[in-house]
């Protein structure tokens, strides 16, 4: 009994020494990047960002230049006209292939691949292929056979599935004005997509290293059963032009044709889409619009690390706001680009350097908004009253306050029992004097 009473005794007064302080939480630092967003197309004869210089001067009748890392549009022309294109299939075909497929993987050629019209690898029925030297033979050489074999293998047999896949990706990157009906882009009157689409389209599956990898390819050994080749990109920029990282070509009609390119200089990677132009004329033009980017805008930072972009007071304190990464914009050489800017706070309790508090919002001078989240540069955390802290420590105890509790319980029936006998005592005890006095 003794025993019990010590060790109820001890656990209490651990309990109420520990709630007599306050304890902080060591917490980490985690950053935010800035959403850059365009602000929309515009369909006109074709504009540049840089005020100073003239923009090229574009044949095709859509084409886009955007910078990838921010997602800034450096020239667009008709961006928002629906075209068919049928390089943007292939380009998801293969995206939707890398992100759902294994490219180690065997994929069996059905008698429906060998039969598809357009371009083609003259598959063997029955004969399996590696999915990656597939993919490479879509993109190189729009092979549709191994296009339609490729999207077998991924769903089963069935391409309507394949086609939803495709569609699906399309919704989750922002292709509000595109829509798949095959993987081929053999053409069909309900298949559309956009320069502005396919700009998304490539920046995001540009990220993938798989994806890359086949993106950038100029060449690739092809094997079957009787002989070996060299599949070779129809892309004349990659021996062309300095500094080109990867591209698509395609058409449905020949005097419509379309390049779809990445290149890097310095620390701009530029992506060039060129949609629907005379045969003559694309490559010419994909290379001005590179030119233009290259020869007239610059990668700068438009906020440090830690800099303190708003100071505020708060409850007594000053409050320093600041963004956690370094963040990037592209601007025309000679121009600050900076048309607006504007910093807001949005403090409360607790203010903790893991939760924004804040933002600050640029809009450049070709209307792109670029939006930084702000966090505090220090912790401010309210004092815990009495309640608080017991609560606190409660939590933090529980094994502990569980035993006290079980002790508790025990102590008070033994309690109640000893009470029941000595009651019981005494009721006997008064019986047998009442039986005492009554002879």
């Amino acid at each position: 009994m003794q025993k019990r009473g010590f060790l109820v005794f001890f656990a209490v007064v651990y309990i109420l020494i520990s709630t007599s302080g306050i304890c902080f939480a060591n917490t980490e630092v985690t950053g935010s990047g800035a959403d850059v967003t365009d602000t929309g197309t515009v369909e006109d004869a074709g504009r540049g960002a840089a005020s100073r210089v003239p923009a090229p001067d574009i044949s095709a009748p859509s084409a886009l230049l955007m910078e990838a890392e921010t997602g800034q549009i450096l020239y667009e022309k008709n961006t928002g006209i629906p075209l068919h294109i049928s390089a943007a299939n292939k380009l998801m075909t293969v995206l939707v292939a890398v992100e759902n497929g294994n490219l180690s993987s065997n994929v069996t050629v059905s008698s429906e691949s060998v039969i598809t019209e357009g371009s083609t690898l003259n598959l063997v029925v029955g004969e399996k292929y590696l999915l990656n030297d597939l993919l490479h033979a879509v993109m190189l050489t729009s092979a549709n056979d191994a296009a339609i074999a490729v999207a077998e293998h991924i769903s089963s047999g069935d391409i309507g599935k394949f086609v939803d896949l495709m569609n699906k990706t399309a919704e989750k990157l922002g292709m509000d004005n595109t829509h798949f009906t095959n993987p081929t882009g053999l053409y069909d009157e309900n298949q559309y997509t956009t320069a502005s689409d396919i700009a998304k389209l490539v920046r995001y599956a540009t990220g993938n290293p798989q994806f890359s990898n086949i993106f950038n390819a100029k060449v690739r050994l092809w094997s079957d059963k009787d002989k070996s080749r060299m599949l070779t990109s129809s892309n004349d920029l990659f021996w062309e032009y300095d500094g080109i990282l990867g591209g698509k070509t395609g058409y449905n009609t020949k005097e419509k044709q379309t390049v779809i390119c990445t290149a890097s200089r310095s620390n701009l990677r530029l992506i060039s889409i060129v949609l629907d132009a005379p045969d003559k004329t694309v490559f010419t033009d994909a290379s001005a619009l590179f030119d233009y980017g290259f020869d007239n805008f610059r990668k700068s930072t438009l906020v440090s690390k830690n800099e303190v972009i708003k100071t505020v007071e708060w409850e007594g304190h000053e409050v320093r706001l600041i963004s956690m990464n370094d963040i990037m914009y592209v601007h025309p050489l000679g121009e600050s680009y900076i048309k607006e800017f504007e910093a807001n706070a949005d403090l409360s309790d607790p203010l903790k350097r893991t939760l924004p508090a804040g933002s600050a919002t640029f809009i450049l001078n070709d209307g792109t908004k670029v939006v930084i989240s702000l966090y505090p540069d220090s912790e401010i955390v309210p004092p815990e009253d009495m309640k608080t802290r017991i609560q606190k420590r409660i939590m933090e105890n529980r094994d502990i306050f569980l035993i006290v509790a079980v002790l508790v319980a025990i102590e008070i029936l033994l309690l109640i029992v000893n009470a029941g006998k000595l009651i019981a005592k005494f009721i006997s005890f008064i019986q047998r004097r009442d039986k005492k006095d009554s002879e």
